[in-house]
């Protein structure tokens, strides 16, 4: 029986071995002079490029919201005029106390304007407006008057040329608190109507338009107490982005000074 497994362990033993060699040894045995090629790697198809090709973006200064006078964000500053003569066709007269005149906004702009008011006087915050809509041929008047008292380079600070006023459009207004000696001050700013402004004023759609420190980009003074109205959502996107954020900045449009 010893002997019979013996034999048997022999014989596996020696196929596995003669197996061993067949696999070691098989390209000179079976191909005599040559070399085994290597396996090939599989063949692999790049995948195709999948980023999405983005879509172009306008250039701003041909997007038509910023150049239709029925759009709230219609863009005048010292590089973007008004046509000549334009006159807002929904004017009316909010319902507010006023100073200095009668003042007029644009429909939707007088309705935020009533509710802004409203809302401050529930916080015992009163409001005043000092200014609002301006024909062209008004902005010639002023303009000519501070011209002829301190000059063309210092009026261009403060007061805009004809066809260039933003508050042509009807969309913006000086607003003012119930001390007058802080009207169109550096100094509204420290009084409670000036602070309420720059904290609640995105909330009804209105923004201030000249920051401080922003004179390159806007081409004026700081003015805190001129506001104007372009949308409750677009205020509001504006605002959280940066609350000193400027129009121009915000919207990537051109300002600064006059072409020319």
């Amino acid at each position: 029986m010893n002997k019979r497994l013996g034999i048997l362990t022999m014989i596996l033993f020696g196929i596995l071995v003669l197996t061993a060699a067949l696999i070691l040894f098989r390209n000179d045995w079976l191909h005599p002079g040559q070399k085994a090629e290597p396996t090939p790697s599989p063949t692999t198809t790049p995948e195709a490029d999948v980023t999405p090709t983005p879509e172009p973006t306008m250039d701003p200064e041909k997007d038509p919201r910023f150049f239709d006078t029925n759009s709230v964000l219609i863009c005048v500053n010292k590089k973007h005029r008004l046509p000549e003569g334009y006159e807002p066709v929904d004017l009316r007269v909010p319902h507010v106390e006023m100073r200095y005149n009668t003042w007029s906004l644009r429909d939707e702009a007088a309705a935020k304007l009533e509710e802004m008011f409203q809302a401050a006087v529930n916080e015992n915050i009163r409001l005043v407006m000092g200014s609002g809509y301006r024909s062209e041929a008004f902005q010639k008047t002023l303009y000519d008057s501070y011209v002829q008292r301190d000059g063309v380079e210092k009026a261009d600070t403060y007061c805009a040329r004809p066809g260039y006023s933003d508050n042509q459009t009807g969309l913006a207004t000086d607003i003012c608190g119930q001390d007058p000696n802080y009207d169109l001050t550096s100094k509204f700013d420290e009084t409670p109507e000036g602070k309420w402004l720059a904290l609640h004023a995105h909330e009804y759609g209105f923004i201030m338009v000249y920051p401080k420190d922003k004179e390159e980009i806007t081409g004026y003074r700081y003015e805190p107490w001129h506001y104007r109205y372009i949308g409750v959502d677009n205020a509001k996107e504006l605002h959280s982005e940066r609350p000193n954020m400027t129009f121009e900045e915000f919207y990537h449009l051109s300002g600064g000074d006059y072409a020319g």
